[in-house]
């Protein structure tokens, strides 16, 4: 009997911040919310610099630590976070770097999908890259919880932190659901963190301070060796 084939798709794929996005999305909305809620803001920040240096002192892991970053969000409804994610996005719209919707364009001639991973939250992340074309988008995920009939944000992360090798492994877990093979034939990124997605890509560029160079970085970056390691 003659072996199914199997549909092999041609992908590109970016990292998201520093890389479609001149900053640190997580960090630039704890601010965005710091300026709506400053007094419960600076509370919580207080309390997580506890937390920071215990992560920094190696009690407790990335994962730990990136949980309790979003913690702040558990006393929002779902669409009460969703508001505050559009209006953030409102305000930081302008910080997408400029050559990347021609890229865009030329990407879409290039390959079948342009997919987005990102280690930061999907929830932050996923409307707006999908509003602006891309077709696909990777983030941490974050559990829901279901409590006297109104969903609410818990900061637990569902899975791993998508960062390194587990882009690779949630790009192998959908090709797999959809019964599919997948070459990436540009990867973009600027972190040396993204080196298991650069070594199986055909083409890649490394956005350097917001410009695109042909290449991958040559080593990594003090934040890298801080969150990635």
């Amino acid at each position: 009997m003659k072996k199914e084939e199997v549909e092999k798709k041609k992908i590109i794929v970016y990292d998201f911040d520093k890389t479609l996005y001149d900053g640190e999305t997580g960090v630039n909305f704890s601010m965005f919310y710091l300026k709506k809620y400053p007094v419960r803001s600076i509370l919580f920040l207080m309390k997580y610099s506890k937390d920071l240096i215990f992560y920094l002192l190696k009690i407790i892991n990335l994962t730990t630590l990136k949980e309790r970053y979003f913690k702040f969000l558990e006393i929002h409804s779902k669409s009460e976070i969703e508001e505050l994610v559009d209006g953030f996005w409102e305000t930081k719209r302008n910080k997408i770097y400029s050559w990347t919707r021609e890229e865009l364009e030329k990407n879409k001639k290039e390959c079948e999908m342009v997919i987005v991973s990102s280690a930061s939250p999907l929830f932050l992340i996923e409307n707006f890259l999908l509003s602006l074309g891309y077709d696909k988008v990777f983030g941490t995920n974050f559990v829901n919880d279901e409590k006297e009939g109104k969903e609410t944000f818990v900061a637990k992360i569902d899975g791993e932190n998508n960062k390194g090798k587990e882009k690779v492994k949630k790009l192998d877990e959908w090709a797999k659901k959809n019964e599919l093979e997948y070459e990436i034939v540009k990867f973009y990124s600027d972190s040396l963190a993204d080196e298991p997605l650069y070594n199986i890509s055909r083409k890649k560029y490394w956005i350097k301070r917001g410009i695109k160079v042909e290449g991958m970085p040559k080593k990594k970056t003090l934040f890298d060796k801080l969150f990635w390691n």
